[in-house]
């Protein structure tokens, strides 16, 4: 737009014979530079204006949306406090449990700390130790402490074939039961101490750590302690009868025994007999 005002200038400047030719050029230079010129701007912006329309459409519109959504999450929210997940419910349930916990846990903790070691002599106090430690690192000790407190079995030769067997058994399954003893122990200390956490949780007066919604969480991890404890009596229990089944098999290893003796001396008697005839 300058070069055209200076170019129209310009003739100006050199077309100055009369006035009218100057009119007639100056008349020309101001439609060239209205025809290159941009159009003016149609109205200024009023930034107030434009604030109050944004807060307007922000309160009236988006604002009842807001208090909509507001009223809604309020609703959903008394219904899991008041029905769903009772606060006051779960609350009572909480004190309830602290209350069991502090009538019965010093008591059962007092159970666990009793202290039976009864040995008295060098050998049957390190077995004694070995068996009741709680812990199965040392589980390849118990064979050799067994047999400097029961003694080995006899040698060949020194004892009746039948007996040596019964005592080689017998003194197998009293090793068998010890180890799951220990095993035993050291599976009741972890489940001992999964209940404890389960049972912090469960009566925990914080809703940080037990909140309403996380109640069946905890079920589940009870449940799950409940299923190993399960788990580790029935190896208990299996490990009763296999000793009790090797009772059995060992007194009537002994009938079987007194039978074959009784056998043999009929049979001296009818020699015996026939030989006195």
């Amino acid at each position: 737009m300058l070069l055209l005002t200076a170019l129209f200038g310009s003739l100006m400047l050199l077309a100055q014979e009369n006035r009218r030719r100057l009119l007639v050029i100056l008349l020309i230079g101001c439609i060239a530079i209205m025809g290159v010129s941009p159009p003016p701007a149609q109205a200024q912006l009023c930034l107030p204006c434009v604030i109050q329309t944004v807060l307007t459409t922000i309160n009236g519109t988006l604002g009842n949306w807001l208090n909509r959504i507001i009223q809604t999450a309020s609703s959903v929210r008394s219904l899991y406090e008041q029905t769903i997940w009772s606060v006051n419910a779960i609350s009572q349930a909480k004190a309830r449990i602290r209350a069991i916990v502090s009538q019965f846990g010093g008591a059962i903790t007092a159970i666990f700390l009793i202290n039976p070691h009864n040995a008295t002599l060098p050998n049957p106090v390190a077995l004694e130790t070995i068996i009741r430690d709680r812990t199965t690192g040392d589980m390849n000790m118990v064979p050799p402490m067994y047999v400097n407190t029961f003694r080995p079995v006899p040698l060949a030769g020194l004892m009746a074939p039948a007996d040596r067997n019964m005592t080689d058994m017998d003194d197998a399954m009293a090793q068998d039961n010890l180890m799951t003893l220990k095993e035993a122990d050291q599976a009741q200390d972890l489940e001992l101490q999964a209940a404890n956490e389960v049972e912090s949780l469960a009566g925990n007066g914080s809703v940080n750590v037990s909140a309403p919604g996380t109640a069946s969480l905890i079920t589940a991890s009870a449940v799950t302690a409940e299923i190993k404890s399960q788990a580790v009596m029935q190896k208990m229990l299996a490990a009763m009868i296999r000793q009790e089944a090797a009772r059995v098999a060992h007194d009537n290893a002994l009938r079987k025994r007194n039978s074959a003796i009784a056998a043999r001396i009929q049979t001296n008697m009818l020699n015996m007999l026939q030989r006195q005839q």
